[in-house]
């Protein structure tokens, strides 16, 4: 689909998205369109449609209380949707005889957290926890998902994220917010995990002008509003020097990891998609009001940037049970070893963190 954004000097088409989803669009209408995008997942996490979740959850009856027939309503979102598609999925493979396991995190970043590059988890009273050096959350709460009720509870922790009223939102998100789904299969005496993360990020923000969001007449950083604001523009910032610079690593002959990329929390999440074969997408939400033809034009910048990061979606290899236990078991041994002892400052919590998540 494209988009056009006429302006003083001319119009500008935008030609990259998949899709155009007008704003009469259904949530079920969303989901099938990202699910149509990345169906190459299917193989991934074993299952074939929303349907068949769908189905799984009315023949289980684990739906109830999610609406009046046990399955969907139509006001719920992408994270609601794919949690439930998941979660038949896991259904369906422990059906086969694995043991399967589904277990969601949901962590905000914001300016509270990024002097000491740390984020909070909405799941446990925003304690704070860590990215490990393979990428993944650590010392967050992994909340395992047996059915249908606990991936609203999962959803509904979104409820808690950080916002705050400015002048162009009466309640405005004023943090990264990440929920994970992380599938883990046992069969054969090998283990393979899969991961879905969503990432909602927090809108960059002008500080003059009509469409400002904050007091034009003080200092951005005499409110943490301002401050809040400082710290999307500067992370959005340095996501998009990333993805353009991983666009670039990709159109080479050889591409090698540039770990250069991910010096930031936001980036090193996003390290699979950076770096690896991470099958990646973005919604770019934009307005047809000429007011924000500004806003819009950089949004659909920034979407056509994303877009030439294209990557070769791969499953995870599965690997031997007795090697990651034996891994797991060492590094908890040193993390604790070190937390015994201590450390200064936050190298403690952050070795707590390690000994939780082993």
């Amino acid at each position: 689909g494209g988009v056009s954004r006429r302006g003083s000097a001319g119009t500008k088409e935008f030609d990259f998205a998949k899709e155009v989803i007008g704003p009469e669009s259904t949530q079920e209408r969303v989901y099938g369109s990202i699910a149509e995008q990345r169906k190459d997942l299917h193989d991934v996490w074993a299952a074939n449609s929303m349907a068949e979740a769908a189905e799984a959850q009315r023949k289980s009856g684990a739906g109830k209380g999610i609406s009046d027939d046990g399955i969907l309503l139509p006001e719920h979102g992408f994270l609601l949707r794919s949690g439930l598609h998941c979660l038949a999925a896991m259904q369906e493979l422990t059906s086969r005889g694995c043991k399967a396991v589904l277990h969601g995190s949901m962590i905000e970043m914001s300016i509270l957290s990024f002097q000491e590059q740390n984020c909070m988890d909405l799941l446990k009273e925003y304690t704070v926890c860590f990215v490990d050096d393979e990428y993944h959350l650590q010392g967050t709460e992994h909340m395992e998902l047996r059915c249908a009720a606990d991936v609203v509870q999962l959803a509904a922790a979104v409820e808690t994220r950080l916002t705050r009223g400015t002048k162009m939102n009466d309640t405005s998100s004023r943090s990264h917010c990440v929920a994970v789904l992380k599938l883990t299969v046992l069969e054969g005496g090998a283990v393979r995990t899969s991961r879905l993360q969503f990432f909602d990020l927090m809108g960059s923000e002008r500080f003059v002008g009509q469409n400002a969001a904050h007091d034009s007449t003080q200092s951005a950083k005499a409110t943490m509003g301002g401050w809040e604001g400082i710290f999307s523009n500067i992370s959005l910032m340095a996501l998009y020097s990333c993805i353009e610079l991983a666009s670039q690593n990709r159109r080479k002959k050889n591409p090698k990891p540039d770990k250069s990329m991910i010096g930031m929390l936001l980036t090193k999440l996003l390290a699979g998609s950076l770096m690896g074969s991470a099958l990646t997408g973005m919604i770019t939400c934009v307005s047809q009001s000429p007011r924000n033809g500004d806003e819009t034009y950089l949004s659909l910048g920034y979407g056509n940037t994303m877009s030439k990061l294209l990557n070769k979606a791969e499953p995870q290899p599965a690997k031997p049970i007795d090697v990651l236990l034996a891994a797991a078991q060492k590094k908890h041994a040193e993390a604790a070893a070190v937390v015994a002892k201590g450390v200064l400052g936050k190298y403690q919590a952050a070795r707590a963190a390690q000994v939780k998540a082993f």
